[in-house]
């Protein structure tokens, strides 16, 4: 998949079939709104499926308090993820409070229709952008047909009764339901982070763990402890290595800590090398327990045991 930064870089084809969305997660929903993507530009013998998508999220740039947002995916996992869809190139749009000024239609015209070529257009139930969100599927089916454009309105996707969206998936993953999230995602949610040095008391009770830094603005799941994979970068290759079974921790190491600071904590089962600075990441597979505070570093020791036997 091609990937171009900046409307600026965007070519001209004409023809062209688009999708325009933040894409968060790549759900089963935007799953299925890119399978219709690419199968339009097959029904329809068009050249190339684009996406279009947003970096920052429109959510770090129009939110007031911008510690709070929390985002299943990064631009780069985002865009991993969008690869394996069968799209031919998504062009990432900087994102910024003067863009969100744009009106849709001057967006849909100079953009969608004259920049790009596009000749069909696939949007999701609830699509809406520009300025104050005014371009929603109705307002582009009115507009569309003067620029030879056809809009395909996709529905909702329903799994197992729930209808799929990525604020659904956000509240189950801090309502430790990661079976449902995973579920809706259609893949295991996952995180990556930088090994940090921390107090070594998982080394003193025989469980060394790896203590990660993850960017503030990935929601990570509720306190807890699960079983996770975790795949290590290699720094010179840039692939992933292989996947270690882990046990990891979320939480405020009510035991051994007393001031509330949350800490991410994996602990791999038959690894042995140095993870300090290196960047891991961890697939969450299913919530073990929540945390709890124990009496004695030796009945944390045994808890460990029992996550470790849990796996």
């Amino acid at each position: 998949m091609k990937v171009t930064w900046g409307l600026e870089n965007a070519t001209h084809n004409p023809k062209t079939v688009t999708t325009l969305g933040s894409y968060d997660g790549i759900h089963r929903g935007h799953q299925h709104i890119l399978r219709r993507l690419v199968e339009t530009k097959q029904e329809r013998g068009l050249d190339r499926a684009v996406l279009l998508t947003f970096h920052p999220h429109p959510q770090e740039v129009l939110q007031r308090n911008n510690s709070s947002i929390e985002l299943l995916t990064s631009i780069e996992e985002r865009l991993d993820l969008i690869s394996d869809q069968g799209i031919d190139e998504a062009v990432v749009i900087r994102f910024s409070r003067e863009f969100a000024q744009t009106s849709y239609i001057d967006f849909f015209r100079e953009i969608i229709a004259n920049r790009l070529g596009t000749k069909a257009m696939v949007v999701g139930f609830n699509h809406a952008f520009g300025k104050n969100r005014e371009g929603d599927a109705a307002h582009l089916k009115s507009l569309a047909p003067e620029l030879g454009i056809s809009i395909e309105e996709v529905a909702p996707v329903i799994y197992e009764g729930t209808s799929i969206s990525s604020t659904k998936i956000r509240n189950a993953l801090k309502s430790a339901e990661l079976a449902n999230a995973n579920a809706w995602l259609g893949y295991n949610y996952a995180f990556s982070g930088r090994v940090i040095h921390g107090d070594a008391i998982g080394r003193t009770l025989g469980y060394p763990t790896a203590n990660l830094e993850v960017n503030p603005h990935k929601l990570i799941p509720a306190d807890g402890v699960y079983s996770a994979t975790v795949r290590v970068l290699s720094a010179i290759h840039g692939t992933l290595g292989p996947a270690y079974r882990a046990a990891l921790s979320i939480g405020t190491r009510p035991t051994t800590h007393d001031n509330g600071a949350r800490a991410i904590e994996a602990l791999l089962l038959d690894f042995d090398g140095n993870l300090y600075d290196k960047t891991i990441t961890v697939e969450c597979l299913r919530y073990l327990r929540p945390q709890e505070k124990y009496t004695s570093l030796d009945a944390l020791k045994a808890a460990i045991a029992r996550d470790v036997a849990a796996l």
